[in-house]
């Protein structure tokens, strides 16, 4: 029970002030876990609302506990370098994805300036209810997390794979499919489902759909 004759507050102190005092002390007496803003202890009923607070940009309620925390994790440091390829490979690393950053400078040949390609490699299922590897649902939350990262005057291509272990992995059938470790996948480019959106920079930022097959 809070004592107030133990306060530190002067006499001429408001009722207000006098009430947070007070409140302040009873904050104080909870169990740390009924107050931590660790996303990496907090109950999972809260993940949702610390998301909030810590302005991730892309969320969905359907991901796995450990994607939640790590996206809500690392959420500071992505807004703190937003607009750079730093701040992609970090927010997408939060996804469970290894990302691969090519500006048009960089490229071999040259591409078109002000443009730049990624290509990221899933070690893991984003969604647990599908039955498949990579998906559209997927592919879409990737893209999302890019869009809002990266600087909106840039255009950019999107590929995705993944990182296959040496058992038969599923995949849907308009996806990037690259393979590592002892799988071969032939890509063969189809021409892209998804709607192209024209970045202010001119250039077209959408995935490009591919039919991969394991020889």
């Amino acid at each position: 029970m809070f004592d107030r004759t133990h306060s530190m507050l002067p006499k001429t102190a408001t009722d207000l002030a006098r009430a947070l005092d007070i409140l302040e002390e009873r904050l104080f007496m909870l169990p740390v876990a009924m107050i931590s803003k660790d996303p990496m202890t907090v109950s999972e009923a809260l993940l949702d609302h610390l998301a909030w607070e810590n302005s991730v940009d892309v969320w969905d309620v359907d991901w796995p506990e450990d994607i939640k925390r790590n996206v809500v994790a690392m959420s500071a440091e992505v807004h703190r370098f937003k607009g750079t390829p730093y701040a992609i490979k970090r927010a997408l690393d939060a996804l469970g994805v290894r990302t691969v950053l090519v500006e048009w400078w960089q490229a071999v040949p040259e591409a078109a300036r002000g443009t730049f390609d990624v290509t990221v490699y899933a070690g893991r299922a984003l969604y647990s209810d599908q039955e498949v590897f990579i998906h559209q649902k997927m592919v879409r939350a990737i893209i999302a997390v890019i869009e809002r990262v990266a600087p909106v005057s840039r255009g950019f291509t999107l590929a995705v794979g993944a990182k296959l272990r040496p058992q038969a992995v599923r995949m849907a059938a308009n996806t990037s499919a690259i393979s590592f470790a002892r799988f071969r996948v032939n890509i063969i480019q189809q021409t892209p489902r998804l709607a192209v959106k024209s970045t202010p920079a001119g250039h077209a930022s959408a995935i490009s759909v591919t039919r991969g097959r394991i020889a």
